[in-house]
């Protein structure tokens, strides 16, 4: 039979159109159930999941439609242990039902670091390699002796070089007054420059702490001081290897000021 004869068949055209129906019906079917099985549509709220204790997390989810996945762990003493730190997808994102969100938590256990040995360091060697080791400067008590570090404490009792102990803990720092145990007067350092302020202090034997440049500047090298701590005033003297920080700034009219407001003091 050829092409005209089969194209003027009924038979042809009967079998074409039922053909076409099923092929119809089986892609509807299909697309019905890729929608239903997709939730087309369908989308929930990620609630948020930061500061959850992990002993909570299934109770916590019972009313959001989502899942949750812990994929990982941080260490970090200041908070609670065991709870959510970070998710993803973020917390107010919409998803499909049933989405994992995948969390990190703080660790549960400290992690440990070995107790360095900051004896005969001064206050800025200890507090150096205290940072290097993951550990704070706690509490400053000076004594009778030569100014570098003679004691070191933990929880007030002394600690061993070597003695692992968790990261973030605080040691307290026993520290010798000098030659004679005589107290420091705070230096005047108002409108100095940074290389002067380091002059001065080195030669009164105190630390340079911070430095705070003004949020406008970005030539720190001729910036000027407007502001310190301890301030120039203060009635307490300072021990040697004492730590002094600034706030440092191009604008001439903030160290004018500042100079008046001392000046007003005294």
């Amino acid at each position: 039979m050829d092409i005209k004869s089969l194209l003027k068949s009924s038979q042809f055209w009967r079998h074409f159109i039922i053909s076409s129906l099923v092929a119809l019906t089986v892609l509807g079917i299909s697309f019905l159930l890729l929608n239903v099985y997709t939730k087309h549509g369908d989308e929930v709220v990620v609630p948020d999941f930061e500061g959850i204790y992990i002993k909570d997390l299934d109770k916590f989810i019972e009313d959001h439609n989502v899942r949750y996945e812990i994929v990982d762990s941080i260490y970090n003493i200041e908070k609670a242990k065991g709870t959510v730190a970070d998710q993803d997808p973020e917390a107010g994102s919409k998803v499909k039902p049933e989405r994992v969100i995948y969390l990190t938590v703080y660790a549960m256990l400290n992690q440990k670091t070995a107790m360095p040995n900051l004896i005969d360091l001064s206050l800025r060697q200890a507090s150096s390699l205290l940072e290097t080791y993951g550990l704070k400067v706690g509490n400053l008590r000076y004594e009778e002796g030569l100014p570098p570090v003679i004691r070191q404490l933990y929880k007030g009792q002394p600690i061993k070089p070597g003695t692992l102990i968790d990261k973030g803990s605080k040691i307290d720092l026993v520290l010798g007054k000098g030659a004679g145990g005589g107290l420091i007067t705070v230096p005047d350092l108002l409108g100095l420059t940074l290389s002067e302020v380091r002059i001065i202090l080195s030669e009164k034997q105190l630390t340079l702490k911070n430095i705070v440049p003004d949020i406008m500047d970005n030539d720190t090298l001729n910036s000027r001081v407007y502001r310190q701590n301890p301030p120039y005033n203060s009635e307490e003297g300072l021990y040697s290897g004492a730590e002094v920080s600034i706030w440092i700034t191009n604008v001439d009219e903030k160290v004018e000021q500042a100079r008046i407001k001392i000046d007003s003091l005294e």
